[in-house]
Formats: structure tokens, C-alpha cells, sequence
């Protein structure tokens, strides 16, 4: 009898051993000139060269119609509608797009081709208004926000807020103090 340990590869044995590459396949390779299928192939249609995005909601800036601006407006939470916040954005000139609306030019490009309704995604619906209306509202948001600021600031140098800025008023005198003490440490004799 021999005695001499057999060597094996260390580690745990592979789960999924390496192909046998000389086998023959176990079966024929399907034949790709028939297929019998209940849908519409999507390959008939599929251009090759197309580049797809990592963000899903970009429009390329060419494809909205001139004059128009366009956005993506929440509709739905996790599934449930959020009337009041789409409601807001219609008040002020937002109307959302459909497949056929502008010729066409986004059927397919969001939802499957021809699916009526509005242009959906994630909870989201699309948008648009006259780029006039879009300027106009910008200006004035921007004007909304530096008023609040000139109003704040107003206040601060002014002393409306209950406080004045001045470092020797007595608020800030009583508020501002620095405390300071002596306390005895032990020190070890070593």
C-alpha cells in the first residue's frame, strides 16, 4: 500500500467546474430566420447607433419646439397622486404633453410607441408652456427672492428684529461674557 498523501488543489472545490471544450452542444442553435411570437418584434425598429443615456429624463435641448420651454412636473408618489402640486404648476401656464402632440416627434421616446395619454416617467409627467411665459416668471422669482433678502438685511442694519448689531449694546454686553476660574489639582509626588 502506498502511503503518500494525494495532493489537491487547496480551497474550496469549484461550484460551476471549467466547460469542456471538446464536447459537442447538446442541442441544435436556434434558427433565427422564423420566429413564432405573440408581440411585435421591438427589432424591427431599433437603430443601432443610438446612444442611451444615463439620465432617463433628458430631452436634447433640439427637440423642443421653438418658443416652447419644457419640464417634468411630479404627478404621482410612489404610486399615489399629488393633485394639488400639479395643479399649482397648470395655474401658472404648465400643459402637459401628449405622444401625438408637436407632430409625433416624442412617440416612443418616453413611453412605448402610440401609447396614448400623457408623456409619463417615474411619477413624472411632461410639460410645456410659451417660453415667454417661462421668462417672465423667472424675472419675477428672481425679483420674489432679492426683495426678501433687501427686506432681511433692512432689518438687521436697522434694528428691527428686537436686536441691535452694535457689540456695546447692553443685550450684547449681558449676553457676551467670558467666565474664568481657578480650581486646585492634586499633583502626585513621585
Amino acid at each position: 500500500m502506498n502511503d503518500t498523501p494525494v495532493k489537491r488543489p487547496r480551497g474550496r472545490p469549484r461550484k460551476n467546474p471549467a466547460p469542456d471544450l471538446g464536447r459537442e452542444p447538446m442541442r441544435e442553435p436556434v434558427k433565427t430566420t422564423k420566429y413564432n411570437m405573440r408581440a411585435q418584434p421591438n427589432w424591427v425598429d431599433v437603430d443601432p447607433n443610438a446612444v442611451d443615456s444615463p439620465d432617463r429624463l433628458r430631452i436634447d435641448p433640439s427637440l423642443i419646439p421653438d418658443g416652447m420651454s419644457a419640464l417634468w412636473v411630479t404627478n404621482t408618489v410612489l404610486g399615489q397622486p399629488v393633485p394639488q402640486h400639479r395643479a399649482e404648476f397648470e395655474r401658472k401656464g404648465w400643459t402637459p404633453v401628449h405622444q401625438s402632440d408637436f407632430d409625433g416627434q416624442f412617440d416612443g421616446m418616453f413611453m412605448p410607441k402610440g401609447a396614448e395619454g400623457e408623456i409619463n416617467q417615474e411619477g413624472l409627467v411632461l410639460m410645456m408652456r410659451p417660453k415667454e411665459i417661462t421668462e417672465k416668471a423667472r424675472i419675477a422669482d428672481k425679483k420674489k427672492a432679492y426683495d426678501q433678502v433687501r427686506i432681511k438685511e433692512q432689518a438687521l442694519t436697522g434694528g428691527d428684529i428686537g436686536v441691535s448689531m452694535d457689540s456695546r449694546h447692553p443685550s450684547a454686553i449681558n449676553s457676551n461674557k467670558i467666565n474664568r476660574s481657578i480650581e486646585r489639582i492634586d499633583i502626585p509626588e513621585n
